[in-house]
């Protein structure tokens, strides 16, 4: 199971995690920005025949104005 797939599984949980500061907010930012990566991937997966990684971690990084290498530590994050 990755840590996304345990960050949702909490559902309203985690919202009163964060609340608590027992999770840091940082995290439920990464969360919004890990499921845009997600929306990104399908997207690719169904229109494009070569799926890219950089590619799609540029468009996500761009649209929330955030680094590439920032995007490439949430993906990894997420995926641990």
């Amino acid at each position: 199971m990755t840590r996304y797939e345990t960050l949702i599984s909490l559902q309203e949980n985690f919202m009163q995690l964060v609340a608590k500061n027992i999770i840091p907010v940082h995290v439920l930012d990464w969360k919004v920005y890990y499921e845009a990566y997600l929306k990104e991937t399908d997207y690719h997966k169904k229109y494009f025949k070569k799926v890219r990684k950089t590619h799609m971690i540029q468009q996500v990084a761009e649209n929330y104005n955030i680094t590439e290498r920032t995007m490439f530590n949430v993906v990894a994050f997420m995926e641990g």
